[in-house]
Order: structure tokens, then C-alpha cells, then sequence
């Protein structure tokens, strides 16, 4: 079994969680830069250059690259086992006036005050037992884990009968465009370097699923998430005459009432249920102030699936959407004719009826009404979008369904729904291949091994419930990924876009081993030494010593 160099390990830890990586920036290539440079320190990869990759982004304007790194064993196997793990971090703003060291545990730790935290977080500052700081647990660790256990393999390459594949991935923390990316050149490495993939191992921290919680865990899936926009179309008025017109906010309002926290619209997996939707954003799209109502408005919520495709969900918010459009005319005509009757007037109603729109729906009503003006227009705007590589994908989704809607004769009140990025596919534990099933018992021999080696209780989940990247390497959803988000995602092909077909051809057996964190994206955030350095290390490589036994 393969024994990691724990001083190596540490010190390229430390090394990796100093350089700023933050999601979304440039910054992220340093990163990049320093795997690299740790990869090259390597004998093996001296010897062995062609082995050690970097692949761009395509048309990534970052100039983001996925490293990727390969020690191959004895020979007698073209097993493979990818290593992944995500090289970003989110932004430091949460550490205040300490964010200039915030990516220096050692400075940052001599500053901190232990009495401005919570209980939890205070005894284990005060235990010393703990690395607190920036990326410690998401997941610098995990990232030096992988690299230190390719480290031993390239020591020991006749005990490995197999290959290892180091995947370091940007972007996670954002869209994921970074793993999206890899998984065609996981392909490529496949045909080139002869490689048969029998399991993805992410290198995660666990998630506790409680306040407090500090058991440890290993995960043999990983939860998906999808993010739903709707988009409210009302009718503008002056503010001193709002009967005459429909808020937008009112629409986009009774449309969050019905999907905020709804259980109906949580998903579950055999007796596991998961958290049910949530609002992200809620706005309307007035620029500045004056005294029109808004005459649009959008929101989009998070939804998290196990078991169901985000078509399931996409249908069933589409009869709230209706209901919601109707109670907001039936308000406004309700109102109205209070109006009347206390100031003891007459006059006329709207006659609008409720409408529920997809974005492929306002796409083909474009088109018709538009014609060759309609493609002309949205290619020309697309030109000046590519120019503004740091535009949020959703700010970019927005301005996409609107310049679709300009073309759209029907200017009534409506709702219109579709997909924004990113969408995370998730994968439940299945047993539908002999590698899938063996990589379900192997998260379990893993667990059995921490008790009886370290005496410590590793539960087993079979969702990671953080999400990440895992979700690009197997597709169980596939047909509905192609028949509804991708017509009704704006994004989808410009921006963003997954490739199907891939990640199809992929249906790779997942796992998730980690170090043992807590307090992911807070400025809390905290890495336990002993088990992350020690114990991790030797549970990973233990679940690879199964995973390429014949």
C-alpha cells in the first residue's frame, strides 16, 4: 500500500493554500502554477515530462488551465484512478481586516481572536489541533493529498498494478467550467496513455449535516443541483396610479411564496430527503430610481436532486407559475374593484390572462415573428457578450431571454422559466455495473479499515452533499439534460454547456474520501492536522490498493 512523504506533503500543503486562487479571477493560474512546479520537483516527471499536462479552458477569458498529471505502475493493468480535485477558493472579504493573511495560516492564527468566535470554532482554536485559514479544507488539502500520493507512486511503481491520474480542476467554486472542460480531456488521456478508468475519487472534506456535527464521513455519490430562473413580465404604470398597471414584483413575489422552502419540491432517494428549494436572488430589473412601477422582474432558486431530473421540478413549478400569475390578476382586479366601490366610481379592467412561458417557447415565438432579423440581431449581440468574459452567467442568461423577448409580439403579463448556469447532475449509488457496484463496497471496506486500524467512526453517506465536481464524470439523467435544459438554458452553447456525450461515454464509479474540515467559505474555516495529514492519507490509498485489485 502506498505510504505518502508527510513532511513533503506539509510542506507543499502549505506552499499551495499561500497562493491566492480566488474563483472567478486570474489569480486562480497561481494556483495552477505552483502544482505544477511541485509536479516538476519529481523525479519521476523529470524523467517522465509528457506525462505532466496543462489544457486550457477553450475560450476561457481567465486563460484558466486544467493540470493533469499521470504515474503509470507495473504495467500489468491499465487500471486507472483519477485523483480530482478543484485548485480554487472563494474570495477572502469574510476575513476583514485580516484578509492579507488569510492565505498564511501560520500569520493568520497569531492574529485571530478566539473570543470573537463561536464555541465550536474557539476550542478548537484553543486546542491547537487545528490549521485555520483560506482553502485548509476546500480543498487545498485534499489537492496536496492526490499530489503526495502520486509522489509515492512514482517511488514505488512496481507495487502499483495501475495507473494513477492527478486532475486538478479551476472554477468549481463558480460553474465548474474547469471539470466540464476536463472530462474531454479525460477522454483523450484515455486513448493516448491506454487508460481504463475504474473509479473518480474526490478528495472533499465531509459536510456536517448539522450544527455541531463532527463526525467524518466518505461519500459513494454526490448530490446535484440545478438553478431555476423565472422572469415576471408586468405591466408598468405611474407609482401614483398603480391600479392601471401590474408590479412585476407582485408577480415574481406570489411566484417565491409558493416555491421557498416547499417540501413538495425537495427530492429523495429511498429514505434519505434532501432540503427543499431556495431563493438565491429576487429583483426587478429597474436600473435607477423613478416613479414607474417595474415593468419586469426575476428570481432564481436553488434545487438540489438525488433521484429526480430538473424536468420533474421544471414541470411542477410551471403550475405554480400559473397559480401565481392568476392570484396576482385576480389581486389586481380585486383591488380594482374595491377601488370603485369606496371611491364610488365606475370604470373598466384589464382583461389579461394568466401565461406561463418556457425560454424555448419564447425562442420559437421569436423566431417566427422575427425571421433572419431575429438570428441577425442575437449573433450581434453575442459578439459584444464575448467581449465581457467576467459577466456573471446569470446577469448573461438575463440579458439573453430579454433580447429573445424583444422579438416576441405578446408584451401581456407573464412568467417565463428556464435554466441558468450551472447545473451539477448528481449520482446516486447504483450497482448497474460490476466497477460501480465494487467502488460501493470498496467506501465501505474504507470505513470498516478506519475502525480497525484507527479506531476512528468514518460514517458512510451515499450523497455528498456539498456538491462538486464529481457530477461531470457520470450522466444519469441524460435524455432529459437534452430534451429540456439545454433548449431552455440561454446560456447553453455560448457560454456554458456541458458535453453530454462525454460525460455519457465517462459513467465513471465515484467516491468521495476527504480530510476531516469544518466551516467551508467562513472565515472560520479549519483543517484537523492529525487526521487530514495521517489518517486520510493512508484511507485513501487504501481504498486505491482495492479498487485495482483484480
Amino acid at each position: 500500500m502506498l505510504t505518502v512523504n508527510r513532511e513533503l506533503l506539509e510542506s507543499n500543503f502549505f506552499e499551495l493554500v499561500k497562493a491566492p486562487s480566488t474563483s472567478g479571477t486570474v489569480d486562480e493560474n497561481l494556483s495552477t502554477a505552483t502544482i505544477v512546479k511541485q509536479f516538476e520537483a519529481m523525479p519521476y516527471f523529470q524523467k517522465n515530462p509528457k506525462f505532466l499536462q496543462c489544457y486550457p479552458i477553450p475560450n476561457d477569458g481567465f486563460d484558466r488551465k486544467v493540470v493533469t498529471a499521470l504515474v503509470k505502475g507495473n504495467g500489468k493493468s491499465n487500471k486507472t484512478i483519477i485523483l480530482m480535485g478543484h485548485t480554487d477558493v472563494v474570495d477572502v472579504s469574510d476575513y476583514g481586516k485580516n484578509q492579507d493573511v488569510a492565505y498564511e495560516p501560520e500569520k493568520l492564527m497569531k492574529r485571530l481572536d478566539p473570543n470573537s468566535m463561536n464555541a465550536d470554532a474557539r476550542n478548537d482554536f484553543e486546542s491547537g489541533e487545528w490549521i485555520f485559514g483560506r482553502g485548509v479544507m476546500d480543498m487545498k488539502c485534499g489537492v496536496s493529498v492526490s499530489i503526495a500520493m502520486l509522489e509515492a507512486a512514482s517511488r514505488n511503481q512496481e507495487e502499483l498494478s495501475g495507473n494513477l491520474l492527478f486532475v486538478g480542476v479551476p472554477d468549481e467554486e463558480n460553474n465548474s467550467l474547469g471539470m466540464i472542460a476536463a472530462s474531454e480531456n479525460l477522454l483523450e488521456l484515455s486513448q493516448a496513455h491506454d487508460l481504463n478508468y475504474v473509479a473518480c475519487i474526490d478528495g472533499e472534506s465531509q459536510f456536517p449535516y448539522y450544527p455541531g456535527d463532527s463526525n467524518k464521513y466518505i461519500y459513494q455519490g454526490t448530490l446535484g443541483k440545478f438553478v431555476l430562473m423565472a422572469y415576471a413580465v408586468g405591466k408598468e404604470t405611474h407609482g401614483g396610479d398603480s391600479l392601471t398597471g401590474l408590479n412585476a414584483n407582485l408577480i415574481i413575489s406570489e411566484l417565491t411564496r409558493r416555491i421557498e422552502l416547499n417540501m413538495d419540491l425537495s427530492d429523495s432517494y429511498e429514505e434519505e430527503v434532501f432540503s427543499p428549494p431556495t431563493s438565491l436572488k429576487q429583483t426587478d430589473t429597474k436600473q435607477h430610481y423613478n416613479v414607474k412601477t417595474p415593468e419586469s422582474a426575476y428570481a432564481y432558486y436553488n434545487f438540489l436532486t438525488a433521484n429526480q431530473s430538473p424536468k420533474y421540478f421544471f414541470d411542477k413549478v410551471k403550475e405554480l407559475a400559473v397559480q401565481a400569475m392568476t392570484d396576482s390578476l385576480d389581486k389586481q382586479r380585486r383591488e380594482t374593484e374595491k377601488f370603485f366601490e369606496m371611491s364610488n366610481s365606475k370604470g373598466s379592467f384589464y382583461d389579461w390572462t394568466p401565461k406561463v412561458f418556457s425560454y424555448s417557447d419564447l425562442v420559437e415565438m421569436a423566431k417566427e415573428h422575427g425571421g433572419q432579423a431575429f438570428e441577425e440581431h442575437m449573433k450581434g449581440c453575442m459578439d459584444e457578450w464575448r467581449k465581457q468574459p467576467e459577466m456573471d452567467q446569470r446577469i448573461l442568461a438575463v440579458k439573453m431571454m430579454e433580447e429573445v423577448y424583444s422579438f416576441c409580439p405578446d408584451k401581456d403579463p407573464k412568467i417565463i422559466l428556464f435554466y441558468v448556469p450551472p447545473y451539477y447532475p448528481h449520482i446516486k449509488p447504483t450497482t448497474e455495473t460490476p466497477e460501480k457496484a465494487k467502488a460501493n463496497k470498496v467506501v465501505e471496506m474504507v470505513s470498516d479499515y478506519a475502525k480497525k486500524e484507527f479506531n476512528e467512526d468514518v460514517g458512510v453517506e451515499r450523497f455528498f452533499t456539498g456538491l462538486c465536481d464529481l457530477s461531470f464524470v457520470s450522466l444519469q439523467n441524460a435524455e432529459d439534460v437534452i430534451s429540456n435544459i439545454m433548449p431552455n438554458m440561454p446560456n447553453w452553447g455560448f457560454r456554458y454547456e456541458l458535453p453530454v456525450e462525454t460525460i455519457k461515454k465517462l459513467d465513471l464509479p465515484v467516491m468521495n474520501i476527504g480530510p476531516y474540515g469544518k466551516d467551508a467559505h467562513k472565515n472560520t474555516e479549519r483543517l484537523h492536522k492529525d487526521y487530514s495529514f495521517r489518517i486520510y492519507p493512508q484511507l485513501l490509498a487504501y481504498a486505491i490498493k482495492e479498487m485495482l485489485k483484480a
